[in-house]
């Protein structure tokens, strides 16, 4: 069986309950070192933003079949939106690991909120050009 989540309210409570093991997570790895720490915290991020992209399914969007492997949302849009947002936040920790050098330990927050940003960007751009093909197709 697969899972997919279909609901707005399941996934406001999947994105409110993966910030939430996302900051535990971080409380529990507070006596690593913090590259250690870093990595841990940045790698299950990745993971909670990979497996939404795979499970949730927007409105009208086919619920059974897979999504291709470059598909992070179902519409262009909300694939901008999060690439602003993760987009937005590698920007800030970029500004303060030039600002600071001694806040080093941010370059992988900083590259794991880079890659995400960029895999939304990505998905948007091709369901941009998918749609763009559909559209003109034959009539």
């Amino acid at each position: 069986m697969t899972i997919r989540i279909t609901t707005t309210s399941t996934k406001i409570g999947y994105v409110t309950s993966s910030c939430v093991v996302v900051i535990l997570c971080s409380a529990l790895t507070i006596g690593l070192p913090l590259p250690v720490a870093s990595v841990v915290t940045g790698a299950l991020a990745l993971v909670l933003v990979a497996f939404a992209a795979r499970t949730f399914r927007g409105e009208g969007e086919p619920v059974e079949p897979r999504r291709p492997w470059w598909q992070m949302t179902a519409h262009r849009t909300s694939g901008l939106v999060f690439t602003l947002l993760f987009g937005a936040q590698a920007i800030y920790l970029l500004i303060a690991v030039i600002s600071r050098p001694e806040s080093g330990l941010l370059i992988v927050p900083l590259i794991t909120n880079a890659v995400i940003a960029a895999m939304f960007a990505f998905s948007s751009m091709r369901l941009g050009v998918t749609a763009r093909a559909t559209a003109s197709g034959p009539q």
